[in-house]
């Protein structure tokens, strides 16, 4: 339901993937970036949520058609304060959602990354945390 006006493509690995860490921040850190995507795809638009395992690192992925980041962002989208949204009276927004998401992938050692799809169709975030 909370899904309904969009596609979601799920790609997760089969296997079970350990990690150790603050499950409540992680849970936190996938809200703040899925409630993202929602709110910058257009109605039947795709959201892709994935998980790449490589031998050093878990990279999950949330990426949304719509809007492309600014090129002036760049990694400043994940500064505090910071907002690529219109204003609007039904939702308020402090833009401090991504910069949450900075500093829970910086808590668990790893990192957090903004871009462009190929041919500007949406934006792709990635968080890349080291396997324990």
């Amino acid at each position: 339901q909370t899904f309904a006006l969009h596609r979601v493509v799920v790609n997760v690995p089969e296997h079970a993937c350990t990690f150790k860490g603050a499950p409540e921040l992680i849970i936190q850190m996938l809200d703040k970036l899925v409630d993202n995507a929602i709110d910058f795809c257009p109605a039947q638009g795709q959201i892709t949520l994935g998980l790449v395992v490589t031998p050093k690192y878990y990279r999950l992925v949330v990426a949304n058609e719509g809007p492309t980041l600014p090129a002036e962002f760049g990694d400043k989208i994940f500064d505090v304060l910071v907002s690529n949204r219109t204003a609007s009276a039904d939702k308020p927004h402090l833009g401090l959602g991504l910069y949450i998401v900075q500093l829970i992938a910086r808590f668990h050692g790893g990192r957090a990354s903004a871009s462009n799809l190929a041919n500007d169709a949406g934006v792709q975030f990635e968080i890349e945390l080291p396997r324990n």
